[in-house]
């Protein structure tokens, strides 16, 4: 059986963080930009607000793409710090805004081709509880972990694959972090 590492918290977030949350993100002029795929070539369209852009994508060592990118290392520490990760690097950071968009659900993948921890923390209260997250084992054939997407929850794994119920209702707004 294969031993992941995995941990699971709905309270880490300080009040400044939930704050930033609800007023920044969620508010109206937080700026999310179209995107025509979810994973690689599907068909899947979301809309995004990537902080900091993919390691492999970057012509900077730090290509920051929002000006809000310091109030999303000060919510990956909060994070880290409660529970003693320590990161050298982060890969990427972008929000995902996701909506029905007439596909069930993203296809199984990778973030990275390379060893990596992800967070994902769900930020609002979703209308569709079923709009779930679905980890798998490496060889993509067994569910390990099948996660609700509950307000403020954080959820930490090694790369591992994985995939996204789009909501049939309302909208998912989700913050994704990969570090190693």
């Amino acid at each position: 059986m294969q031993k992941i590492f995995f941990i699971e918290d709905k309270n880490f977030l300080s009040s400044v963080s939930k704050n930033f949350i609800e007023q920044t993100i969620l508010g109206n002029n937080f700026p999310f930009f179209f995107h025509k795929n979810a994973v690689g070539k599907d068909t899947n369209s979301f809309m995004c607000h990537v902080v900091l852009k993919r390691k492999e994508d970057r012509e900077n060592k730090n290509d920051i793409n929002s000006p809000f990118y310091s109030n999303f290392i000060d919510i990956l520490n909060e994070f880290t710090n409660k529970h003693n990760i320590n990161y050298k690097e982060v890969l990427r950071i972008a929000v995902n805004f996701s909506y029905n968009n007439d596909s069930k659900s993203s296809p199984i993948h990778l973030d990275h081709d390379y060893p990596h921890k992800q967070l994902l923390i769900y930020l609002n209260k979703v209308k569709d509880s079923n709009s779930r997250t679905i980890i798998y084992n490496k060889f993509k054939n067994k569910i390990l972990k099948d996660i609700k997407p509950d307000q403020y929850k954080g959820i930490c794994f090694n790369s591992l694959p994985h995939s996204t119920y789009f909501p049939t209702k309302g909208e998912r707004f989700v913050v994704v972090y990969t570090f190693k």
